[in-house]
């Protein structure tokens, strides 16, 4: 028997397709070229956390993932569909950075408009709702306003909306912001959650702690290509084995000449910092030598920390940037 022919706005057949595949996409405004060359996959079940500077051409690449700005080469294709294309969208779940409910109506309330912009038949709309409050857990708040809600509960109804539609692929757009220690530890083991019922999940991301937490890859993007992509574990062993991250903080901003001993050390501020981070070799000397080092350049630090290399010590590494 033949398939039935496809309508180009229905979702596609083949399930198998990545939740995301990105090839050569190159996009920008005008005559402003801002992506170039990237190349992303996400794949069903893993969180791939994109950082990168300010500038570096995140929000365009979300906003070609969502087909609101067409690629000028290369393509942006959602489980097999041109990012463009309803069936595209209609498998990408955006939860953006601002809180994109109505805040003076209450999180079901909320959800249920969702489930009808995404299509979702009227009869159909209350089982929606319930499913996905029980999916993120705020099933116990669904009776409340968004604007009595603390931040970390916002956050969990806004990644609630983003799954109303079904979605195969997660957008997450600095989903921490405003979010205490606690209820970050509960959106982490959310986004672990989803990942394992099968969703791809891109997490956009200044929170490098969370991303440690949930990620199982990482891509920094840096001048609007993708610099660096991969397993976060693996990058870390590639690019710092046998090595450890140093965390040195003076009680003021050293001297110039005090700045060019630290960078001769191999420690790097963002210019006008009392934080500065290197790498060492990990050996039990390591500790000592610094302060030695550190003393014999005349340099009296309050504190020192050493600790694995991280997300941190691989975006200094990339990019020349501090996040202190």
């Amino acid at each position: 028997m033949s398939a039935a022919p496809q309508h180009k706005d229905e979702a596609p057949d083949d399930s198998t397709a990545p939740p995301l595949a990105i090839a050569g996409l190159e996009a920008g405004y005008g005559a402003r070229t801002v992506l170039s060359g990237v190349d992303l996959r996400v794949p069903s079940g893993i969180v791939t956390a994109l950082v990168g500077p300010n500038g570096a051409g995140k929000t365009t690449l979300v906003r070609a993932i969502c087909g609101r700005i067409p690629p000028r080469a290369g393509a942006v294709e959602v489980c097999g569909a041109p990012a463009a294309e309803g069936a595209a969208r209609a498998r990408i779940g955006l939860a953006p950075q601002d809180i994109a409910l109505y805040r003076s109506l209450t999180i079901a309330e909320n959800l249920a408009i969702f489930a009808r912009l995404a299509g979702v038949d009227r009869a159909r709309v209350p089982a929606c709702v319930a499913a996905v409050m029980a999916r993120t857990g705020v099933a116990e708040r669904g009776g409340e306003r968004i604007d009595r809600l603390s931040g970390g509960w916002q956050r969990r109804a806004n990644v609630a909306a983003a799954l109303v539609g079904t979605p195969r692929l997660l957008v997450l757009d600095e989903p921490t912001v405003g979010v205490d220690a606690p209820a970050r530890a509960d959106l982490a083991a959310l986004v672990r959650r989803l990942a394992q019922d099968g969703l791809g999940i891109l997490l956009i991301t200044h929170d490098f702690a969370f991303a440690e937490a949930v990620a199982d890859r990482v891509a920094i993007l840096a001048g609007g290509r993708i610099a660096l992509e991969g397993p976060l574990e693996a990058l870390l062993a590639s690019r710092f084995p046998r090595r450890r991250t140093a965390q040195v903080t003076f009680a003021t901003t050293p001297t110039p000449a005090g700045r060019r001993a630290l960078e001769a050390l191999g420690l790097r501020g963002d210019g006008h910092s009392e934080h500065f981070t290197g790498t060492l070799e990990d050996t039990p000397e390591a500790a000592g030598d610094l302060i030695a080092a550190l003393r014999a350049a005349g340099l009296s630090p309050r504190t020192i920390a050493l600790e694995a290399a991280g997300l941190d010590a691989l975006y200094e590494d990339v990019t020349g940037e501090s996040r202190r």
